[in-house]
């Protein structure tokens, strides 16, 4: 699935020794453990950032969209559907041996193999078979090229038999308390030194040290914004990301949230992260606007909702507590129920829910939201389905195809999951640091934290 999005930017604290700017660590933080570094099995918005630092997928993505060679040079679609990739022939692992189809061919086969391996890179490689052609690794799938090329993007590939280790621009290891990445000689040329994550869930604390110039990069409590202390500089970005809710109940109560959305969320709560959604598609990767179809049958409101999140997100608790108080003037009872991470996801994997709810950020084109409705996608946690879907999907080639309009019109009819808020990302970045914001965050296009630099 895609990966639930835990936080928009991640910050850290750690006291900044006085060292000429082109060695100095940027330093950051995670809100959780992302748990040992894996590219097979690693899942998590954390792990997403671990693995973009320390390895390269086949292809690319840029901050504006497009696809840009990565790990393979070059590739070509050939007759009979399959992508022939020529891979690069100036990268390596940590242990000195050169990147090779085997490598390519492991990875994808252990992602298909593994009943543990990220439900996200599965579900991209659904249906996929994978070989070798004089040297060159190639891959044949159902999903059209374009489609499959983009989504590639997400898929690192390890190391045979090494699923923690990668070709990417930065090296890592595991210290007390900390998760630390040096730049390594890579063809992306990274120009920091490198970065340390320390773990640091509470929020005031990190505001606490944006206040005193501790950090390198920090988000900022949503009432203090603006005031950005004399070291750093504010950078928005607008993002794929939403805050979603599944129901395994119909659509009934998802169309109680669409009403509630409207106006459930005071301005002062969201300040420049978010606004209420419109729609069920995000309107960031093209989608007009389409609101759930009407039943002409009335329905009476339940008394009483369940609702699953992540526990310990002091923001999101925040939302959620607006939008049972807005649930509560119409009649409703909003059980707001926390649970853990890991259960969460445990729970939504089995459809074992009434309402949950998760912030998601997308791949940056429209196949991401087709993670909602395919039978094995990793966002339909409630199996859901229609006669139609396949032949639909069938007529979809590319962006903009008429089929999309009538897609979204099928999902409208009976969806099972409704976006509540869209995010924007609102960081504090120090002055001397260069980055280059883009719709999927600081880390995750290419050259993403590679392409960072330290000025005087």
């Amino acid at each position: 699935m895609r990966a639930l999005l835990s936080a928009l930017c991640l910050v850290c604290v750690t006291t900044l020794v006085q060292a000429p700017l082109r060695a100095q660590m940027v330093e950051e933080s995670l809100a959780q453990d992302p748990g040992p570094l894996d590219f097979i099995q690693g899942d998590s918005y954390e792990q997403w950032i671990l693995q973009s630092l320390v390895g390269d997928a086949l292809v690319g993505i840029a901050a504006d969209g497009r696809l840009v060679p990565r790990l393979a040079a070059r590739w070509e679609v050939r007759k009979d559907g399959s992508i022939l990739f020529h891979l690069r022939s100036d990268v390596r692992y940590a242990d000195g041996s050169r990147v090779c189809a085997e490598d390519v061919i492991w990875t994808i086969q252990q992602l298909l193999q593994n009943p543990r391996a990220s439900p996200t890179k599965r579900a991209i490689l659904e249906g996929a078979t994978v070989g070798s052609e004089q040297g060159h690794p190639w891959i044949r799938s159902p999903r059209p090229a374009g489609r499959l090329l983009l989504e590639l993007a997400r898929v690192p590939i390890a190391q045979k038999n090494h699923s923690e280790s990668g070709s990417g621009p930065f090296a890592f290891r595991k210290e007390p308390g900390a998760w630390v990445f040096t730049r390594r000689d890579h063809f992306l040329h990274p120009r920091i030194e490198g970065i340390r994550f320390r773990l640091m869930p509470d929020a005031a604390g990190v505001m606490t040290a944006l206040q005193k110039g501790w950090l390198s990069i920090g988000a900022p409590a949503t009432r203090r914004q603006m005031e950005a202390p004399p070291t750093h500089r504010l950078i928005t970005q607008p993002m794929h990301a939403q805050l979603v809710v599944w129901s395994h109940g119909g659509a009934g109560p998802l169309r109680l949230l669409e009403r509630w959305r409207k106006d459930a969320f005071p301005a002062q709560l969201l300040g420049q992260n978010a606004r209420p959604s419109r729609g069920l598609w995000p309107e960031t990767l093209g989608f007009k606007t389409q609101f759930i179809q009407v039943d002409p049958s009335p329905r009476q409101d339940p008394g009483t909702l369940r609702l699953l999140y992540g526990a310990g997100e002091e923001s999101l608790e925040k939302l959620l507590l607006a939008l049972r108080e807005r649930a509560r003037r119409d009649g409703v009872d909003l059980q707001l129920i926390p649970i853990e991470q890991g259960l969460l996801a445990e729970r939504l994997q089995k459809s074992d829910f009434q309402l949950a709810c998760s912030m998601v950020v997308f791949d940056p084109h429209p196949w991401a939201v087709l993670e909602y409705l395919e039978p094995r996608g990793p966002m339909n946690f409630t199996g859901w389905s229609h006669p139609r879907l396949a032949e639909l999907l069938a007529r979809i080639q590319q962006p903009g195809d008429a089929a999309w309009s009538e897609l979204q019109t099928l999902w409208a009819s009976s969806p099972a999951a409704l976006p509540l808020l869209d995010f924007h990302s609102v960081i504090w970045v120090d002055r001397r640091l260069v980055v280059e914001p883009s719709p999927m965050g600081l880390y995750l296009h290419t050259p993403g934290a590679a392409g960072w630099r330290w000025t005087l």
